[in-house]
């Protein structure tokens, strides 16, 4: 009977619980989704991890730096192996279509069996200048079957190579550069291999094989199951997504925060619009518990349609996001547990957002409840519990934020989050009259939009004030933008010249070289280079004390901790020996010994001419000018680089672009998912609106009788989204900015000194944008006031 009388009530009024279905289905949909990625990345992670070995019996690692491989001939007698593979992993540069390319050369086995991927196109490489790779990342830098391309080789060789076959992985490698070729052993030369992979004979056991291998090849060796280093490896990386998954854990639990509120807020209306009917109810014999029992009905076959939606999209969402990541190597997997509790949490929370306007609604005596008029909401000062839940919220971030404890920070500000909730009951006076009738509906309203927007300035403030602070301390740590060192030899002048042409660089320069061993005070090891600086480096490079050539004794920068395990302070004046020579110089420590590759010594590039040490330019140094375009100095120097693979790259131009890739994966990654959030509270807007319009149809009519047009009754509606709008987003950026400070703070606390940087323009579209789609959410409410007669309106 409880359930057909709750769905006669839905089917009554299906248009007005729209909102609630679509604010469960978001917010279940969200943790569904979550669900699904974590389960699919990381049965993707696992496949990918352990791809190399999923052909293999057994699996051998040398522990130290092999002599040669002949270790490998003696796996290979064994009668219980049928064959052993060697396992090459190299770290090549290669250039293609004027870019330069980081690569990774593995080995392909000869052995058929032990290869984890089939041919797609093309055929297999069995020459030593022959390499594939997967149809997608050939794809990405511009090749195919046929193509050739330059490789430079770790040992200094540059060879000329052809992709002679392609495959399709399914999957994206976890190597950390730009692509993956596949060659045969015979690519990698004479070099001894450091694994191997084994396939034992038919009727042998796996783990008695390894065991015989281990014992025979002894200390300096490990050979086990290929199984279980499969799965050593595929927990290596599986364990980083944790983090991620915890990060979206907590924007899930801002949108299910975000969909209660839109929920309650709506069955308050519901059960104001209901008040005859509840207190017929009540007249009749009905108790308030069975009146209760059945608001409470209606909310959780509500909760349970939203809820399935919720599942079905969010579990297509997951796989899709997987997918595009490159993570769902293994299939769309997903913990039927974890899908069940999404679903029930959906349900849980509908009915929690339904159960506090059911019992307000209950409390009116039903002689009250049939007066013509419905009580106006009272606002009802914030709780004490509110102010309470605020402050600790911000003290524990603040604690984060300084001790550099990240879940610290995010703690806080969930918890100062829900304290808002509490707090908020009044601030929504400021919206107009209309929205003064009712003050707790427009709290809870804005609310949902300040938790969306405070989080979307926070990510946005943080972004900013994180590259600054990421600018200033590669400023700090790196001199030189970009330092050029040649493999061997000195830099061409060809090189050279294309540094100098790159416009932003206000300072190109060759610096003398002499790899030649330097100790200070016997301290540690030695340093391998020497380098000579001219004034004009010196000074742009910021050490004015190098630029005196004439000093006496002369200076010699050194790393830092070079100059701590000396126990010496600046300006000391310590022996120094270069090579053979023993001379006296005053040290002091400076980061500019250490942008290039490998720690170097520095000096006057006059002194360095004196010693006679047969010096060469092996290192190129630039310094960019005030306010240039950092992202379009690393293009340039990226061409560079791909016109000579004989040459390295450093200094604070590369890494900024490494750090900058993370810092916008992650940004996007959060804006796409606190865009749920802000679409929840939008619904919430609209639904506030259009029921608001319900409420108001006698008054509606009158002012139409009065002479109203409908498009000043429609801007009158869309003042009342564009005040909850601005109101909601103006609040909720006032809170966000700090908590992104403190944020950001704590992931950069003791490594850096946090720069704060507001990106006015960002945080001021952040409010238009939030403006913006309350007031298209307004049109349709709009257009259904707009579009009763007054007449009609009046006879309701």
């Amino acid at each position: 009977m409880m359930i057909a009388d709750s769905w006669a009530q839905l089917r009554a009024y299906p248009a007005r619980l729209v909102a609630i279905v679509l604010a469960v289905t978001l917010g279940v949909g969200f943790l569904a989704a979550t669900a699904v990625f974590s389960s699919t990345s990381s049965a993707g992670l696992r496949s990918v991890a352990a791809a190399p070995l999923t052909g293999a019996d057994v699996y051998v690692e040398a522990t130290e730096e092999p002599s040669s491989g002949q270790w490998l001939e003696h796996v290979r007698k064994r009668p219980d192996v049928a064959s052993a593979n060697p396992s090459h992993a190299r770290t090549v540069q290669a250039r293609t279509g004027g870019q330069r390319l980081t690569a990774t050369a593995l080995t392909l086995p000869a052995d058929p069996q032990l290869r984890w991927f089939d041919l797609a196109s093309g055929s297999w490489p069995e020459e030593t200048d022959e390499v594939m790779a997967d149809s997608a990342a050939l794809s990405d830098a511009g090749l195919d079957v046929g193509s050739t391309l330059e490789m430079r080789l770790p040992s200094g060789e540059t060879r000329t190579v052809t992709v002679t076959g392609a495959t399709d992985l399914g999957f994206t490698p976890l190597a950390g550069v730009d692509m993956q070729f596949y060659a045969p052993a015979a690519f990698f030369g004479d070099t001894a291999p450091q694994q191997a992979l084994v396939r034992v004979a038919e009727g042998t056991e796996i783990p008695g094989v390894a065991e015989g291998i281990d014992s025979a090849l002894g200390s300096g060796f490990r050979a086990v199951a290929a199984a279980d280093q499969a799965d050593a490896a595929a927990t290596k990386f599986v364990g980083g997504t944790t983090e991620m998954t915890a990060i979206i854990l907590a924007f899930a639990f801002v949108a299910l925060l975000a969909a209660a509120m839109v929920i309650a807020n709506t069955f308050t209306i519901l059960l104001a619009q209901r008040r005859r009917q509840t207190a017929l109810l009540r007249l009749v014999g009905a108790h308030r518990r069975q009146v209760r029992a059945l608001v409470l009905t209606e909310a959780g076959m509500l909760g349970g349609l939203g809820s399935l939606l919720g599942l079905v999209l969010g579990s297509v969402l997951g796989y899709v996001g997987a997918t595009l990541m490159g993570l769902a190597g293994g299939g769309m997997r997903a913990n039927p547990l974890a899908l069940l509790a999404c679903v029930a949490a959906g349900v849980v929370i509908t009915l929690c957002a339904a159960w506090l306007p059911a019992r307000r609604a209950m409390a009116v005596a039903p002689a009250e409840a049939l007066q013509d008029a419905a009580a106006e909401e009272t606002a009802t000062p914030g709780h004490v519990a509110g102010l309470v839940a605020v402050g600790a919220g911000a003290v524990l971030a603040v604690a984060g934020g300084v001790t550099g404890a990240l879940p610290l920070t995010v703690g806080g500000g969930a918890l100062s989050a829900v304290g808002l909730l509490a707090r908020l009951g009044t601030t929504a006076e400021l919206a107009g009259a209309n929205l003064r009738r009712a003050p707790r509906r427009s709290a809870t309203t804005v609310t949902a939009l300040v938790l969306g927007t405070a989080l979307i300035a926070a990510l946005s403030v943080a972004a900013v004030s994180g590259q600054a602070t990421v600018d200033a301390d590669l400023d700090r740590r790196y001199p030189v933008d970009a330092s050029v060192q040649a493999t061997d030899g000195s830099i061409s002048p060809d090189t050279v010249a294309r540094m100098r042409d790159i416009d932003g660089l206000t300072r190109v320069e060759p610096v003398t070289t002499a790899d030649v061993e330097v100790t200070a005070g016997g301290a540690g090891e030695p340093v391998p280079t020497i380098v000579g600086a001219s004034p004009e480096m010196a000074r742009a490079a910021g050490e004015e004390q190098l630029a005196d050539a004439t000093a006496d004794p002369p200076v010699m920068l050194l790393p830092p901790d070079r100059m701590s395990a000396l126990e010496a302070a600046d300006s000391d004046t310590v022996r120094v020996s270069v090579g053979a020579e023993s001379r006296r110089f005053r040290v002091s420590g400076s980061e500019l010994a250490s942008v290039s590759a490998g720690e170097t010594a520095v000096v006057a590039r006059k002194v360095l001419a004196g010693m006679d040490l047969g010096t060469e330019t092996g290192t190129v140094w630039g310094v960019a000018q005030d306010g240039a375009d950092r992202d379009a100095l690393s293009t340039a120097m990226n061409r560079v680089a791909a016109q000579d693979l004989g040459i390295t790259v450093s200094g604070a131009l590369s890494e900024r672009t490494d750090i900058a890739n993370v810092l916008d994966i992650l940004l996007n990654l959060a804006l796409a998912m606190l865009a749920v959030t802000v679409l929840i509270a939008v619904v919430g807007v609209a639904n506030t609106l259009g029921l608001s319009v319900l409420e108001r149809r006698r008054e509606t009519a009158l002012l139409r009788a009065l002479g109203l047009r409908r498009r000043r009754l429609q801007a009158t509606l869309a003042l009342e989204g564009a005040a909850l709008a601005l109101l909601g987003a103006l609040l909720g950026v006032v809170i966000g900015v700090p908590y992104g400070l403190l944020g950001i703070d704590a992931v950069v606390g003791g490594k850096a000194s946090l720069v704060v940087e507001l990106s006015w323009g960002r945080l001021a579209l952040v409010v238009v944008a939030a403006v913006g789609a309350c007031v298209l959410a307004s049109a349709l409410p709009a257009r259904q006031a707009a579009r009763a007669e007054p007449s009609e309106a009046l006879t309701g």
